[in-house]
């Protein structure tokens, strides 16, 4: 969709603010990168999510995804799903705040009320598919809750890519110990995230392909990502299908009333 903490590449100021990727050194400028190539002040996805379990049965959803940074340059999201049909209605708004944890909520039509994600709820699998609620926070960039370090360089898909580790503070709720992020230095976009439980544990594995990140206005947007969870062996492909950078999207939209409004 940055990966990690405090970045996104799903919702990734204007191209003249990038940093050059030459100048790629320490971890702050990195992250800054990442955050550079977020497309405007909105925009507007609609998504599939292609859920495989261990035998290989796959469950589709599909969702509308609407994302707008506000005058404090904090952001907020909205997802609406229309199917499967059960899911049809169903909505999930997060809400960026300044050194607190964000506010996350929940709407599903068979509960027809509203409801706020707790610490407790955040690792919990988000509408059936490997990605928790913490997972998606983190992905969309609106996280800001950990330290980060600055690995060595690697090589993927034949390529020198930045590498930045993030580690959650104390008290976060984060049920990682360490978020590691692979950065495309000619992009900006994470091309991976790898997720580590305490212990150093690597649960989660979230990628994207360099054939699969497409130039959108000045931006560049991965249109596939594939998250995979290594310890229940199964993985769920992300496909963005249609995307309006800039879209016009009311501020009215990311309230608790339109959440439930939306799923009725």
């Amino acid at each position: 969709m940055s990966f990690g903490s405090r970045t996104s590449a799903f919702l990734c100021v204007a191209l003249a603010a990038r940093v050059v990727s030459a100048a790629l050194e320490t971890a702050e400028e990195i992250d800054a990168c990442i955050r550079n190539n977020q497309p405007g002040d909105s925009s507007i996805q609609t998504i599939a999510l292609y859920a495989s379990d261990r035998i290989g049965a796959i469950t589709e959803s599909r969702t509308k995804m609407y994302w707008k940074r506000f005058d404090d340059g904090k952001s907020k999201l909205m997802m609406r799903f229309s199917a499967p049909p059960d899911l049809r209605g169903a909505g999930l708004l997060m809400v960026e705040r300044d050194e607190e944890n964000n506010d996350m909520f929940l709407y599903l039509p068979e509960l027809d009320k509203v409801k706020r994600i707790t610490h407790r709820m955040v690792s919990g699998s988000m509408f059936g598919t490997d990605f928790s609620y913490e997972d998606f926070e983190r992905l969309q960039g609106l996280s800001d809750d950990a330290d980060l370090e600055r690995l060595d360089d690697v090589t993927l898909e034949g390529k020198t890519v930045k590498v930045i580790s993030s580690r959650p503070r104390e008290g976060s709720g984060s049920a990682y110990e360490k978020v590691v992020t692979f950065v495309d230095p000619d992009t900006c976009v994470p091309l991976k995230v790898e997720f580590y439980e305490p212990g150093s544990h690597l649960r989660k594995v979230a990628s994207v392909s360099r054939e699969n990140v497409k130039k959108e206005g000045d931006s560049w947007i991965p249109h596939v990502l594939v998250m995979r969870d290594l310890r229940d062996e199964t993985e769920t492909r992300m496909e963005v299908e249609e995307i309006e950078i800039g879209a016009k999207v009311s501020r009215k939209m990311f309230s608790t009333r339109e959440l439930e409004a939306g799923g009725r």
